[in-house]
């Protein structure tokens, strides 16, 4: 990460051998390994190690030693928190080229004594008086420590723990002095109740209170961090809860991952109305696209879309109320065909799961053999069973995320294509805007955008004052962006580019695409003329290949290698290859 090294450096990628080792080259080794193991190197009081990068060393060649293997490894040390550590990821393939597998009991403490035995000949071992110290600060910590594990272990079936004596839980007086001052911290909090004096009743979820306590500490600390100068008093933790949180529209200001470890991300969204929010996702397929400034929609992630019981509802209704998984197969095979053959069982075993659910609340009725009798209202039932089972859980859903510009907004002002902006000036005149307000920066962004397609002659401020964008702007905007990719592209091959369109079933030469903010455009040559045409998807085709379109439809075509060029191919790596043997037969000679 950027920043994350010695004075905000960037982290040096090493290995085993060297310092600055090429993270693209370990990628190309591992990427198509069936698994491999990432792990986080934390000693306390790592600052005090000088030669971090010797201590992780070290403690991979203890692990080869443990393991009897190489092990294939690659990792960087932040310094960018409270704590020196360090990120490791270790390769899924043994010395032999074999899947390399690691006991779960290694997993879960050998690895963490082994750094923390190094650790301990580098430094020396702690005092007493620094084990106490240490051990202090878990009284008073907005965070989950070994003193809440503890506590939870001595809970009876109400929650309730005793520590009205001087001698509690069989510890030293030290220790049961701990226990007692965080279990009074606890209650000033509002995680316990001491009632009567010495008799603490626990909250059932407060060690979930604390973990989010501490993440959100953590959050600001790293916020402030990164920005120094962004105002986070006011900042929102959006809820992960299913169907709760606001509807979002506004600017993204921060990025980042969420913890160090996983792939989650986080955005810091700014509305409207200034407001900031930090919003936390799983997997986010557009996140490297973002930009700070672009503009974006958040919704609350939602549990259930009730699609299951209407399936279920309809086969029922086929058969008298009944679902019977055979009928459902049976309309499967003849109404989906877009779900594949081998897909078919698992779609049909998550109905099943459903009704097993919807069965044990009370919702359908179980007659054996995977039939069910089905009520009239399952779905709305199902509605309420899903909320309840929520609710219970604590089942956590990310929200969802719609990009409306990936670009920051003051980059499209000029830009010469169809934008976001674009689209909303259109959706203005109609009197239709897509967002219910708009922000400073948004306002500004537009109002620059007229000015824009007003020089350009796309735009036009009538008589009463009030902005309209010139009839066949948008096509003309597609135009400009189509003619100023295909004359970069042109260049660098040498060839002119052309707006003229593809003919079908004529031969082409296929050179790559485009994506453009109107589409995927296939790019293909024809002598020295380059053409772009809009296609679906991205093509399969390797450069080089002979090409053909089929009739322009809604403004696209369908592309299809030609066979011709192909057996054309083959036929002159035989003619090269025959010339060869000849020429290596005359040398002989």
């Amino acid at each position: 990460r950027s920043g994350a090294g010695k004075e905000e450096t960037q982290a040096v990628l090493f290995d085993r051998e060297k310092d600055g080792v090429d993270g693209l080259a370990f990628y190309g080794l591992c990427k198509d390994d069936r698994h491999h193991f990432r792990m986080i190197i934390s000693p306390e009081n790592g600052h005090q190690i000088d030669d971090f990068h010797g201590y992780m060393r070290g403690v991979m060649g203890r692990m080869e030693s443990d393991l009897g293997t190489t092990l294939n490894w690659i990792g960087a040390v932040h310094y960018d928190t409270d704590d020196v550590h360090a990120h490791v990821i270790i390769r899924g393939v043994n010395e032999r080229g074999q899947d390399l597998v690691i006991g779960r009991d290694y997993i879960a403490s050998g690895i963490r004594a082994r750094a923390q035995e190094l650790a301990t000949e580098l430094l020396g071992e702690r005092s007493l008086e620094e084990i106490q110290k240490s051990q202090e600060k878990q009284v008073e910590a907005l965070s989950v420590t070994s003193l809440d594990r503890f506590i939870e272990k001595n809970l009876n079936e109400e929650r309730v723990v005793d520590a009205s004596r001087e001698n509690n839980f069989g510890k030293d007086r030290f220790y049961e002095g701990l226990v007692k001052g965080r279990l009074q911290f606890l209650s000033t909090t509002g995680l316990a109740t001491e009632y009567p004096p010495g008799i603490y009743t626990l909250r059932e979820n407060y060690m979930d209170v604390l973990r989010e306590s501490s993440q959100r500490q953590n959050v600001l600390n790293n916020l402030y961090r990164q920005n120094p100068d962004m105002d986070l008093d006011g900042l929102s933790f959006y809820s992960m809860k299913a169907d709760e949180g606001e509807i979002i529209y506004g600017l993204v200001m921060n990025k980042g991952p969420v913890d160090e470890i996983t792939d989650r991300k986080y955005l810091v969204v700014k509305d409207a109305r200034e407001a900031l929010h930090y919003v936390p996702f799983g997997e986010l397929k557009d996140y490297d696209d973002l930009r700070v400034g672009a503009l974006v929609t958040v919704k609350p992630g939602v549990g259930s879309s009730g699609k299951a019981d209407f399936n279920i509802l309809q086969i029922a209704k086929t058969n008298n109320g009944i679902y019977d998984p055979r009928h459902h197969m049976a309309y499967i095979e003849a109404e989906l065909s877009h779900i594949e053959p081998e897909n078919r069982e698992g779609y049909l075993a998550s109905h099943s799961k459903r009704l097993e659910t919807l069965a044990k609340n009370g919702v359908v009725t179980g007659l054996g053999d995977g039939r069910y009798e089905v009520p009239a209202d399952v779905v709305e039932r199902g509605e309420e069973i899903t909320r309840e089972i929520n609710a219970r859980e604590g089942k956590r859903f990310y929200p969802k995320l719609e990009v409306l510009s990936a670009k920051p907004l003051e980059k499209l002002v000029s830009a010469q294509k169809r934008t976001w902006l674009d689209r909303e000036l259109y959706k203005q005149s109609l009197g239709k805007p897509s967002l219910p307000e708009y922000g400073a920066e948004v306002e500004a962004a537009l109002q620059g955008r007229r000015e824009w397609l007003v020089s350009k002659d796309l735009g036009v401020i009538q008589s009463n004052g009030e902005f309209a964008l010139r009839d066949g702007a948008m096509k003309q905007l597609r135009v400009m962006e189509m003619r100023r990719v295909g004359e970069k592209l042109a260049g660098q091959l040498e060839a002119h580019y052309t707006d003229k369109l593809v003919v079908p079933d004529k031969s082409y030469t296929y050179r790559g695409y485009a994506e453009l903010e109107s589409g995927t455009w296939a790019v293909v040559q024809e002598k020295d003329k380059l053409h772009m045409a809009r296609v679906k998807s991205v093509p399969d085709t390797k450069v080089g290949k002979s090409v053909a379109f089929s009739e322009i439809k809604d403004g696209v075509v369908e592309m299809r290698e030609l066979q011709v060029q192909q057996e054309a191919s083959k036929a002159r790596e035989l003619s090269q290859a025959e010339r060869t043997r000849r020429e290596l037969d005359r040398d002989e000679d």
